[in-house]
């Protein structure tokens, strides 16, 4: 399900990526976050060090990174990612793993190296994979609506239908 028209690849997986990813921390991630822990959801506007951008904002993208990470994966890894049923579920499966799997381990064990943190999990640990994985179960459910939203305008624009 890739568009293969001239730039497909940066529209589909970086653009369409980081958006879903965006969208995956604006909307799963912080529902997730006020369901757990009962924190109301974008309302964490404490500076975040070194440049003190407000914490929903530095989260925000870095959500939106992970989200290139996730498109590129699914895009190259269709077998772990398939989107038709009845294996949309196994696509959604996929991609809460990857969400609650690779940026959780990142948070625990990169960013405190990098900050001059305690490596390991702080808290309960098990949220954390539960709120990366809904944000990466939110990524993947607005990374399908972005891709097939893009490949319906794109059959019926002009250009297309003179091909």
């Amino acid at each position: 399900m890739s568009v293969t028209r001239p730039g497909g690849f940066v529209l589909n997986k970086i653009i369409f990526g980081f958006l879903a990813g965006a969208l995956g921390v604006l909307v799963f991630h912080q529902l997730t976050l006020f369901g757990l822990l009962g924190r109301m959801p974008w309302s964490n506007w404490a500076p975040v060090q070194p440049f003190g951008v407000p914490a929903i904002l530095n989260t925000t993208f870095w959500g939106g990174v992970w989200g290139i990470a996730l498109a590129i994966m699914i895009a190259r890894l269709p077998a772990l990612f398939p989107r038709r049923p009845p294996n949309g579920l196994l696509y959604l499966m996929g991609a809460f793993v990857f969400g609650a799997v690779l940026p959780t381990l990142v948070g625990w064990y990169v960013v405190p190296l990098i900050k001059g943190g305690t490596l390991g999990p702080r808290g309960i640990w098990y949220n954390a994979l539960i709120i990366n994985g809904m944000w990466g179960l939110g990524t993947a459910f607005f990374l399908n609506l972005l891709t097939v939203r893009s490949l319906a305008l794109t059959s019926k624009s002009p250009a297309a239908s003179d091909a």
